[in-house]
């Protein structure tokens, strides 16, 4: 993921990275920190002690810990195109939030990763027909969504967002009390709606690649059996 974002192209000087962990005990401070001294750009590293699954404290914690007046959230599982900065950068309008989502890789393709081909962009063949045609009609539907004022659509999605930093701090960003897996981009979404701001769909111009990995124990089978969805 980090090595994504060194081959970032027209953005030199426009960009600082924060890693927020989540109470990580393995060799993930070593790879940022020596990441970090070879990197061109900011990079820092935030952490915390572990207490359950609690990405929206960790997203909040990147957010505090950064300077730039225009925020990109994302997870750890991502790698991004090379242009995928520049785009969100030019696409950035006050009071419209972004909401972009990623091709999903499998397993057997998250293991071939490696330096070479993120550099040589390998990957971007790599995502399988099917989740490649849920893209494309998930990229129709939501310009449908947007021209019809949909409420609660198109949906907000932590791994891709683009805010500005007063637009997430006029509603206090994420609620830090989500614990376990979900939902809470889903409450963010709707406090940004009732406070005047519209989520407009990045899928016109960019997306990312997610990583296969293990799912978290607090992953439902189901989105409405997930643990954070009654509050």
């Amino acid at each position: 993921s980090l090595f994504s974002l060194s081959l970032q192209r027209d953005v030199a000087g426009r960009f600082e990275v924060v890693v927020a962990d989540d109470g990580s005990r393995d060799t993930t401070a070593n790879v940022v920190r020596d990441f970090a001294l070879t990197a061109d750009f900011p990079v820092r590293w935030i952490t915390h002690e572990h207490r359950g699954f609690r990405v929206a404290l960790c997203r909040n914690d990147g957010a505090r810990a950064s300077t730039a007046p225009y925020l990109l959230f994302s997870d750890g599982d991502c790698i991004f195109p090379v242009d995928h900065l520049r785009k969100h950068l030019l696409a950035r309008r006050r009071g419209v939030v972004r909401a972009g989502d990623c091709l999903r890789l499998g397993e057997e393709a998250t293991e071939r990763l490696d330096s070479a081909a993120i550099a040589a962009g390998q990957y971007h063949r790599w995502a399988s027909p099917g989740d490649r045609r849920r893209l494309v009609q998930k990229r129709f539907k939501e310009r449908c969504y947007q021209l019809m004022r949909h409420r609660f659509k198109p949906k907000l999605t932590g791994w891709n967002i683009g805010i500005f930093r007063r637009d997430f701090e006029a509603v206090n960003g994420f609620d830090e009390s989500f614990v376990g897996w979900g939902c809470e981009d889903d409450d963010l979404a709707i406090r940004l709606r009732k406070a005047g701001c519209r989520i407009v769909s990045a899928l016109a111009y960019t997306h990312g690649y997610h990583m296969w990995h293990p799912t978290t124990p607090s992953y439902p089978s189901k989105w409405g059996e997930g643990c954070n969805v009654r509050r």
